[in-house]
């Protein structure tokens, strides 16, 4: 699947205003942070999209299953954590493009 321009500037503007919040209010986890408890990290998976032309199907469906955990669910940290994954409209679109392929 193809990575979107959208999703490749979500990911970019998650991580220039990460930079800027004190650590209390900063959204996602850094790749320490993820790697100590095992599990994939926004700030990873941001540097991934920008990088990448396209996502594999084991990436496909980690980024299904993050935005199917967080569906419904606002608060500033969270939007910020989606945003480090491509953005709400680019969860959408990789998990429709998974059901189609199935």
């Amino acid at each position: 699947m193809r990575i979107p321009n959208y999703a490749k500037q979500a990911a970019r503007e998650a991580l220039e205003l990460r930079k800027t919040l004190p650590k209390s209010k900063q959204f996602g986890l850094s790749e320490e942070e993820a790697n100590f408890l095992g599990i994939t990290s926004g700030v990873k998976r941001a540097k991934q999209i920008l990088r990448n032309y396209r996502l594999s199907k084991s990436d496909q469906k980690a980024v299904c299953s993050f935005y199917q955990r967080f569906k419904g669910k606002s608060t500033p940290k969270v939007e910020g954590a989606i945003k480090l994954w491509g953005g709400r409209k680019f969860g959408r679109e990789v998990c429709s493009y998974i059901k189609q392929q199935s």
